[in-house]
């Protein structure tokens, strides 16, 4: 799960000062250095070895054996002249000499031809290699009583409640994720994991009380997912951008249908004084950065390569929705020693969970926005909280935080019957066991916590931490694409311990923790095989994980 991002989790950056011989001018440049390993606890389970679609990543690594050995390198300069105009610029570099070329261990058939990892698999997860990330100008403007900022380049912006995941939020989509270096590089800032976009975005401070807020991109830039065959993938073997079969053999994948640039957004936010929060309002209307339906099969032929078995031939691609529209309002503030957010927003023309696949399709509809899959209105939510606990007999300090993510269904707008769920009216389709299905329901709840207690100064320099993270699906399935909500009864759980000291001006810290998934399993009727689902189909891949990073 690339999707979790806690704010004061991470190592925060010691900035390095340039002296640039101006008081007028300021200059710094962060760097973090960060080493990541993780090794494998658990057994290959033998029925998810065999299960299409998962065992390419489940046979990548076998138990104890090393599944990631990365350095990434993370650097960032501003300059700033007079505070009211300046520059910033980031890139990261990373390399993994563990990880293979190809995969020698798959059980089924492989989603890349010969097993071998492509160009773009070998750039991301092995390395060396580098990019560049933030690059935009800003400045910050006095127009009459009001004052404005505005920045112009590659940023990334996402305003909000959110403290886990924002796929329920007002900003989701607003800027393209880095799920692969969240899973690959465990101890990444939100810096680094969301990925920036060309854009054009504006702060007008109105009054003390009103602010206005806006963007229009001027690029479309996609999100990026752990991809399929490789060990932290969660999204199955045949996505996204390095598998190229879809079917081994027989459906080779082809350049994705992805969006546009021109997504505008305009947020107005409130902070009365006879309140101790903040108001805020949006309206949006976007291209989804995030694939709606990763496999989108255009079968022009079938073949039988055995009796009785009939597959596809012909090609796919992945989709990205076009023209969702957002309306929605948010609020923070303090509740019983909590701060607490909530997001409340409507989605039009929003992709849902779409199965199925299409008949012989002419090339010449290949950008018929009808084959874009299921769509409909949706409505999300999400209420965040965290509070700061005190000295007591059991530790020195610590911090709760705390998301409850909730997603319903109010209808489906087009292309129906390639809904994933019982509404799509298509018959025997989710008619019973609608979880251990896969099947998306009207209505889904999920629920993030995040315990960290902490012991300061246990030895000179040096305080011990506990961060403990689970992730619990509390009710049925999501029916709106890329939520990043957990399905019902599935969970993951990550428990570890945190060293950090201080020599001089430098701070080391310390990370080892354990991570385990799970979720439901059973018998479908008329079947003999047990069925895994959701997170259950990841049940085997424990791992422990190691992270030192410092920055300087």
């Amino acid at each position: 799960m690339g999707t979790l991002s806690l704010a004061g989790l991470c190592l925060p950056a010691l900035a390095f000062k340039i002296d640039a011989g101006s008081t007028d001018l300021a200059l710094s440049l962060d760097t973090t250095v960060r080493y990541n390993a993780a090794m494998r606890t658990k057994d290959q389970e033998p029925a998810l070895m065999r299960k299409f679609g998962i065992g390419g990543g489940d046979s990548l690594f076998d138990k104890n054996e090393l599944a990631l050995s990365r350095l990434d390198l993370y650097s960032e300069f501003d300059l700033a002249y007079k505070g009211n105009l300046g520059l910033r610029i980031s890139a990261s570099a990373w390399y993994d000499h563990n990880f293979p070329d190809r995969n020698p261990n798959v059980v089924t058939s492989s989603s890349y031809p010969g097993n071998e990892f492509n160009g773009y698999v070998k750039r991301y997860y092995q390395g060396p290699s580098a990019e560049f990330l933030d690059a935009f100008a800003w400045g910050n403007f006095k127009l009459g009583s009001t004052e404005l900022n505005l920045k112009a380049g590659r940023l990334a912006w996402l305003p909000g409640e959110f403290l886990m995941s924002n796929g329920n939020g007002l900003s989701y989509s607003m800027a393209p994720a880095d799920g692969q270096k969240g899973d690959l590089s465990p101890g990444a800032s939100a810096k680094e994991t969301a990925l920036p976009i060309a854009q054009l975005a504006a702060t007008w401070q109105l009054s003390p009380e009103l602010t206005l807020l806006g963007q229009t991109t001027l690029e479309f830039r996609s999100s990026r997912i752990s991809e399929g065959g490789t060990f932290f993938n969660a999204q199955g073997d045949t996505v996204l951008r390095g598998p190229g079969f879809v079917v081994p053999g027989t459906v080779r994948r082809i350049d994705a249908f992805e969006g546009e640039k021109g997504d505008i957004g305009v947020g107005l936010k409130w902070t009365p004084p006879w309140s101790d929060g903040a108001f805020s309002a949006w309206y949006r209307k976007f291209d989804d950065k995030n694939p709606s339906w990763p496999n989108q099969i255009y079968a022009t032929a079938f073949i039988s390569p055995a009796p009785g078995v009939t597959l596809p031939q012909g090609t796919a691609r992945a989709v990205y929705a076009k023209d969702i529209e957002l309306i929605g309002v948010a609020y923070n503030g303090v509740l019983a020693s909590w701060s607490t957010g909530f997001e409340l927003n409507r989605r039009r023309n929003m992709p849902l969970n779409t199965t199925g696949l299409y008949g012989s399709i002419p090339r010449a509809t290949v950008n018929d926005p009808t084959l874009e899959g299921a769509r409909g209105d949706t409505w999300h939510a999400l209420v965040s909280g965290v509070r700061t606990l005190n000295k007591n007999p059991l530790f020195d300090s610590g911090v709760i935080v705390l998301q409850l993510d909730y997603t319903r269904l109010e209808k489906i707008t087009k292309n129906a019957a390639m809904f994933n769920g019982a509404a799509s009216g298509v018959a025997n389709r989710c008619v019973d066991n609608e979880v251990l299905r896969g099947c998306s329901t009207k209505d889904a709840l999920s629920i993030g916590a995040v315990f960290t207690p902490t012991w300061q100064q246990v030895f000179p320099s040096m305080d011990i931490s506990m961060p403990l993270v689970a992730l619990y699906g509390l009710k049925g399935v999501a029916a709106a694409q890329n939520t990043s909500m957990v399905p019902e009864k599935s969970y993951l759980f990550k428990g570890g311990a945190r060293l950090e000291w201080v020599i001089g001006r430098m701070k080391h810290q310390f990370d080892l923790a354990y991570t385990t998934r799970g979720g439901p399993t059973g018998v479908l009727p008329g079947q003999t095989a047990l069925t895994h689902t959701g997170l259950a189909n990841f049940r085997d891949r424990n791992y422990v994980s190691f992270t030192y990073q410092t920055a300087f």
